[in-house]
């Protein structure tokens, strides 16, 4: 899927949303999390946002047949802070996140994006994204506020 990563000069860069392959995922050196080896998980898939480079990871986890969790979610660390290159690499691939929530997630989970927070996130979470508070750290954001997101940052129709 194609999308616009915004850069810091509100310049538009057309980027790919694909599933990411382990083997691409050995090369990354100075991200938080290690990604190949988060890609071993039997029922996980991972997904890339990228240009020319990898700008953006996130993995699902499928707990039942039919409902998933996003379980990382990062960007490059070209991106982090507000000094990244890319303003609007997270908010794209929770977009899709929401995306695929409508695309695999079955009855009464379809539409809802569900996640753990780290504490110290789940009031960013709850201002940026409106995702609500479940229990402790466990967040989901609606489909109200998925479609939302799917408009917003996707540019996409449901």
């Amino acid at each position: 899927m194609q999308v616009s990563l915004i850069d810091k000069k509100k310049q538009s860069w057309t980027a790919e949303i694909t599933e990411a392959k382990s083997s691409g995922l050995k090369k990354l050196s100075g991200w938080k999390f290690d990604w190949h080896k988060l890609s071993k998980c039997k029922k996980c898939t991972v997904y890339k946002l990228h240009t020319d480079k990898t700008e953006g990871l996130m993995m699902i986890q499928f707990i039942e047949d039919d409902f998933f969790e996003l379980k990382n979610i990062e960007v490059a660390p070209s991106n982090y802070g507000s000094e990244g290159e890319f303003v609007n690499a997270a908010q794209i691939l929770i977009a899709y996140g929401c995306l695929l929530s409508f695309k695999l997630n079955k009855g009464p989970y379809q539409g809802y994006l569900s996640f753990i927070s780290k504490g110290e996130l789940i009031n960013y979470y709850i201002e940026k994204y409106k995702a609500e508070l479940v229990y402790r750290e466990r967040m989901y954001i609606n489909p109200v506020n998925g479609i939302k997101l799917i408009k917003e940052h996707l540019n996409k129709e449901l």
